[in-house]
């Protein structure tokens, strides 16, 4: 768990317009070092660099992330995702992906889960809906245009994700 909250940190320092040192500001490099005296668990720490995120503190750039028109692009439903609170959000959380490209879910947690399309405000939308997926089991949806695409688990509606289609 340690190795996979250490992989999350350094792409997000990578991929970050501005990874100066003398850029982070010290509450931030604090968590990094309470996590890493494993004074704080990997969930809280994961939990608030997905904030940063979230909040643009963070700003991920996506553009090297993008996919071929042609490809396929998965999204993992990692094994917890189910506990409110866990870590276990989807893997990657925006995908960003070419129009024409095909993204295929992929349940690998223990429990069943489902895809439903949303708007921004979280309303449901008859754009792509999955049935209960069982462990292994997978959905496939085809973007064909541009645009942001939210999605949530109706089984767990606290699991939201996004696909960026240019």
């Amino acid at each position: 768990m340690k190795l996979i909250a250490y992989a999350v940190f350094v792409l997000i320092v990578l991929a970050t317009n501005s990874a100066y040192a003398e850029s982070v500001p010290e509450w931030i490099k604090n968590i990094a070092k309470l996590w890493s005296e494993g004074k704080i668990t990997d969930t809280e720490f994961l939990n608030a660099i997905k904030f940063l995120i979230e909040k643009n503190i963070i700003q991920v750039e996506a553009k090297s992330a993008i996919k071929p028109a042609t490809d396929a692009a998965n999204i993992i439903i990692p094994n917890g995702n189910a506990e409110v609170g866990n870590i276990g959000f989807y893997i990657p959380l925006n995908l960003q992906i070419a129009s024409g490209t095909i993204v295929i879910w992929i349940n690998d947690d223990n429990i069943p889960h489902t895809i439903q399309s949303q708007d921004e405000k979280g309303n449901v939308l008859s754009l792509f809906n999955s049935k209960a997926l069982k462990t292994g089991e997978r959905f496939a949806y085809k973007f064909a245009e541009p645009g942001v695409y939210h999605y949530f688990c109706t089984i767990h509606p606290w699991r939201v994700g996004i696909v960026t289609v240019s």
